[in-house]
């Protein structure tokens, strides 16, 4: 009779739900550096967000945006193309639910 419960075991296991987050007990600590994909969507958010930008003080556009990484919270820096190369600055935050992010504002 082993045969008629085998199906029934790969049915259960295969119609899991999936959590892309990992097993629930599976915790990230606070002080871990952000991982690679983590990273990376910082990186093209704040790409996107440069490109439609300009400069709140001369109203040149926004070069590409460098991080700080090593650690929470990421520090995002950019720099406005004019003459004066004023300075923009984000920082973001890891949240329970999901990265936080702030504008980049002129510092």
């Amino acid at each position: 009779m082993e045969w008629f419960f085998l199906p029934w075991t790969f049915m259960a296991y295969l119609t899991a739900g999936f959590d892309p987050a990992g097993p629930p007990r599976t915790e990230r600590h606070w002080y871990e550096p952000p991982g690679p994909a983590e990273k990376w969507m910082i990186e093209t958010a704040y790409e996107t967000v440069a490109a439609g930008n300009r400069c709140t003080r001369c109203g040149a556009p926004l070069g590409r945006p460098r991080l700080r990484a090593d650690a929470w919270p990421v520090r995002v820096a950019a720099r406005c193309r004019g003459t004066a190369r004023h300075r923009h600055r984000a920082a973001v935050f890891r949240t329970p639910d999901g990265l936080h992010t702030h504008p980049l504002v002129r510092a």
